[in-house]
């Protein structure tokens, strides 16, 4: 099963932080993962199926202090992977 979804990748000092968000608004919140140099970075979306330019062209935008938001078509397997389910807030 696949899920849409977009992600988001800010710099924050040395680290890259990405953010997954589903499509489905009904699905887990997941907490973002960081990437502590662009090569990791460069690695985490090629494992994730993102195409060369791509990657390329989202580091190209955080370098300039921007966000990179990226659509993405990911398997359960992994979004399970890579990013973990955020704390529940039910109190």
């Amino acid at each position: 099963m696949t899920e849409e979804g977009t992600l988001s990748i800010v710099r924050r000092g040395t680290v890259y932080q990405v953010r997954y968000a589903s499509n489905n608004p009904y699905a887990t919140d997941r907490q973002p993962r960081a990437c502590h140099d662009a090569d990791t970075l460069g690695a985490l979306l090629h494992q994730l199926g993102t195409e060369l330019e791509t990657i390329e062209q989202a580091y190209a935008a955080v370098q300039r202090g921007g966000v990179a938001v990226l659509r993405i078509l990911l398997s359960s397997g992994q979004i399970q992977a890579f990013f973990r389910p955020s704390p529940s807030r039910d109190r």
